[in-house]
């Protein structure tokens, strides 16, 4: 059987996850609780005496929201950068964990994760200006026909297609954290080739995720609140803070097992076709 007839399987993507996560539940949370959950909840508690959060008057405009935003992400954004790079660190020990044939301690595998976010960064870093010039550049060649249409075409198409690069792009933190890749152009180049022609699947896949991730985590926080409302504003503000930090934990541990088992699967399907290089 040939590579092109061989297709990505969302429901053994599922599975695997699912089974992942189930079998290494009590490893995964330890390392998520300590790299994802109590930076996020400490951050959410601490944010308000670094800088207030917007308060939008009614009928406020898009140009006052968004000095609003800008304002406080000023003041914040540092909070933001050192929560971002301690998860990916979790998340890079959580891939390592769960990925690797050899199965790593918990120690070991925190160890790979700290080694590896300097390449997985500089990967990430990549990727997201690549993608960000070329949506801006669709939306800017649009734009300067004067032709409102065309442009909203184009920043739909542009959209589409950060979605779709980024889903082509997605396997880059496997390949670092399980794969042993140090280079982030291998890497990302790497996943790129491993995910050829199977880009339409996988974004389908990762598509139905996210909406259901959503809904699941959207009503799981109105109830929370709705709860919390009765003990007045500070029990309220401080569960929220609690229960958005353990509901971002939980879909990072998901994110994670998605990856790994998504991962897992384009190397079977490499094992039973052509292969691609492997990284090192």
């Amino acid at each position: 059987m040939t590579r092109d007839r061989m297709k990505f399987d969302l429901d053994t993507a599922w599975r695997d996850a699912v089974r992942l996560a189930r079998e290494n539940s009590g490893l995964l949370f330890a390392i998520s609780g300590i790299f994802v959950f109590l930076p996020y909840a400490v951050a959410m508690l601490l944010l308000p005496a670094v800088a207030e959060r917007p308060d939008l008057p009614d009928g406020a405009s898009f140009e006052m929201a968004m000095q609003a935003m800008n304002a406080f992400y000023a003041k914040t954004w540092w909070i933001f950068a050192i929560i971002a790079v301690v998860a990916t660190i979790g998340q890079l020990s959580m891939l390592a964990l769960i990925g690797r044939r050899a199965s790593p301690t918990v120690g070991e595998a925190i160890g790979i994760g700290g080694k590896a976010i300097l390449p997985a960064w500089l990967a990430l870093i990549l990727q997201s200006l690549a993608i960000n010039f070329i949506v801006l550049l669709i939306v800017s060649l649009a734009s300067l026909t004067g032709l409102g249409a065309l442009a909203f075409v184009a920043t739909l198409f542009a959209f589409g297609l950060a979605l779709y690069l980024f889903t082509r792009l997605s396997l880059v933190l496997p390949l670092v954290a399980v794969d042993g890749e140090k280079n982030p152009i291998r890497a990302l180049t790497g996943s790129w080739a491993m995910t050829k022609g199977q880009g339409g699947r996988l974004l389908a896949f990762y598509l139905l995720l996210a909406v259901g991730a959503f809904v699941a985590l959207l009503v799981a926080l109105l109830v929370v609140g709705l709860v919390l409302s009765i003990g007045g504003p500070t029990v309220a503000e401080i569960g929220n803070s609690i229960a958005t930090a353990a509901a971002v934990t939980a879909i990072v541990v998901l994110t994670t097992s998605v990856l790994a088992a998504v991962h897992r699967q384009f190397r079977r399907l490499e094992r039973s076709g052509p292969s691609v290089p492997p990284t090192a």
